[in-house]
């Protein structure tokens, strides 16, 4: 009688473990939707160059896949240069991290990335719009203020 009842608790248990576990038709997790493979994809070719030490041309690369994006643009050629500058000026890379993603259903993917250097560390965000048509890169930017937004969290706890 003890097997049949050990049994039945593990078979219970075990059911509970894949019911938690298992996703709906409505969970809203597009993780693996076909947008979210295509800008996992880009991502991580943007960050090899990066590796590489060719992170101009990773830069221009991910911008110049939306045609809407002009490189000459005042506000685009300061994008260049600051990214430029944290590349030169923060040591060697090290790596990146996704903090969060958000995929809003195969229209709209937004990433954010810790991303390592030997002497500081940033934050790169990456939005992508899916037209209907194709998938382009929406914006991009970057900024050292995550560990003012780590300080910020941290105190709601202190």
């Amino acid at each position: 009688m003890r097997t049949n009842s050990s049994l039945l608790h593990l078979s219970i248990f075990l059911l509970f473990i894949y019911s938690c576990n298992s996703k709906t038709a409505n969970s809203n997790d597009y993780s693996n939707s076909e947008l979210d493979k295509y800008c996992i994809v880009k991502i991580d070719s943007f960050f090899n160059e990066i590796r590489v030490s060719n992170y101009t041309n990773a830069l221009d690369d991910l911008l110049r896949q939306n045609e809407n994006i002009d490189l000459k643009d005042s506000g685009t050629v300061s994008l260049r240069e600051q990214f430029k500058k944290i590349n030169e000026l923060s040591g060697k890379y090290i790596g990146y991290s996704l903090l969060k993603k958000k995929i809003v259903g195969d229209d709209v993917g937004a990433y954010s990335y810790l991303v390592k250097y030997s002497s500081k560390f940033y934050r790169f965000i990456f939005i992508f719009y899916n037209n209907g048509a194709s998938v382009k890169i929406y914006k991009f930017k970057f900024d050292d203020s995550i560990d003012v937004d780590l300080e910020e969290s941290l105190r709601l706890y202190l």
